[in-house]
């Protein structure tokens, strides 16, 4: 679904009253806070104790953000939560000074660009909707106003969940560890800090899988933050995730009530091979974005990940949803002939989806009967499974308008924001300033 800018006729008149927002006015300017006023900015190692000073926070506790005035506040109910958006710092150099110095002074450093991949055509231009580059040419998605506005004003947003994608995976892990270790500290210091004025974002905790020792400490360092509501790692691995090695990260996130999100990214070595080889373009590597999710997602239940952590979560994002059920299916009919093989798996596979997988819906399958998509989500199971996601910046973004024509109205709900806000543990209702 690529429309960027308004929906159809029929789009726009069902979303009436769904998606308009009282605060959508004209102007939608975001003010940035004052840097005095924002309060002190949290580090994992701020209080001996690792607690989580909030700026301004009164003695009760009450969340009080930067730059929000209480006085003519607006209490509105979270109706439509977004499960990716990806901000970007403005260039290369915002993260250079959240690095060590081993880092910041290497001279790779240099050669690390951000929205680098072989398979961009030129019209792409790097991958963002052409309407999303602030007027400084700046990365998209990296001007706190010009998000606001397209996110929360004109695609009706209530609370972002954001997942930062502008560090790839790299060929050496250390340095990948690195870059995402600084990616955690700018996005806290900036999008869920002084940009977070009126509490509408939640973070992601970016790791490198490829080295679960350095990905666990960095999900001990932020897990306590509260804005911070998931750990997020690349699918391109040496061994799908299901595999031994990778439990210590699933463990710490389950420690912390954290979900495991697991988003596409331009990664080199074996990202572009599929089972057969590597196609030549990038009309055919998009539609397989989610050939890797599967095998995930089957390693998983096989391999009894979700058996071990029980109360664990994994999150398939920009994979779309239609899969799902295949595989579900799949793996139920050869259940009982193999099970001797895997004699930890107390229930049919089939049955670990509801409670442990989650999966968003950009870019979803645009079927040419919208009854036919219904039908792949409802042979899930489970009205728990699918939540939204527009993907913004990028040109592909789903606007919500049109998926929600494409959902019954038993699933709307559930879809556009009752499950994101239940896997986060997000706020039922947002508190905004004065319009």
């Amino acid at each position: 679904m690529s429309t960027v800018t308004g929906v159809d006729a029929e789009s726009a008149e069902q979303a009436k009253g769904v998606f308009e927002r009282p605060d959508a006015a004209a102007e939608g300017a975001f003010q940035r806070p004052d840097a005095a006023a924002a309060g002190a900015l949290w580090r994992p190692d701020a209080a001996a104790e690792g607690a989580f000073q909030r700026p301004g926070a009164a003695a009760e506790g009450a969340l009080q953000r930067p730059g929000t005035a209480a006085a003519g506040a607006v209490e509105r109910e979270v109706r439509l939560v977004d499960s990716d958006v990806h901000p970007s710092p403005r260039s290369f150099a915002e993260l250079i000074e959240y690095l060590p110095d081993r880092w910041r002074k290497d001279p790779c450093l240099s050669r690390v660009e951000f929205d680098h991949s072989v398979y961009l055509p030129a019209n792409q231009t790097g991958g963002p909707r052409a309407d999303s580059f602030p007027a400084d040419g700046s990365a998209a998605g990296s001007d706190p106003e010009m998000l606001e506005r397209q996110l929360f004003v004109e695609a009706g947003v209530d609370i972002g969940i954001l997942l930062p994608v502008a560090v790839p995976g790299m060929s050496n892990p250390e340095h990948e560890a690195a870059l995402k270790s600084a990616t955690n500290s700018w996005l806290a210091d900036t999008w869920l800090g002084s940009y977070n004025r009126e509490g509408r974002y939640r973070g992601s905790i970016s790791v490198c899988a490829g080295l679960p020792e350095l990905a666990v400490q960095e999900i001990e360092r932020w897990a306590e933050h509260p804005d911070f509501v998931q750990v997020l790692i690349d699918p391109y691995l040496v061994d799908p995730l299901g595999k031994p090695q990778y439990r210590p990260i699933f463990a710490a996130a389950e420690r912390h009530g954290l979900p495991v999100a697991v988003h596409i990214n331009r990664t080199p070595g074996p990202v572009l091979l599929s089972p057969v080889g590597y196609p030549s373009y990038f009309a055919e590597f998009h539609p397989l974005y989610a050939m890797s999710y599967v095998t995930h997602f089957v390693s998983l239940i096989v391999e009894g990940a979700f058996e071990r952590f029980e109360s664990l979560k994994v999150v398939f994002v920009e994979g779309g949803v239609a899969w799902i059920a295949p595989m579900m299916w799949r793996l139920d009919n050869l259940y009982e002939e193999l099970r001797a093989e895997v004699p930890w798996l107390r229930r049919r596979p089939s049955e670990y989806v509801a409670d442990h997988v989650r999966a968003t819906t950009q870019p979803l399958e645009e079927t040419a009967k919208h009854a036919d998509l219904c039908d792949h989500i409802a042979w899930i199971g489970s009205e728990d499974v699918v939540m939204f996601s527009s993907d913004y910046p990028h040109w592909d973004f789903d606007n919500p308008g049109e998926v929600l024509r494409r959902l019954t109205p038993e699933m709307q709900e559930h879809v556009m924001a009752r499950n994101g806000i239940e896997l986060y543990g997000l706020p039922e209702t947002i508190r905004l300033g004065d319009a």
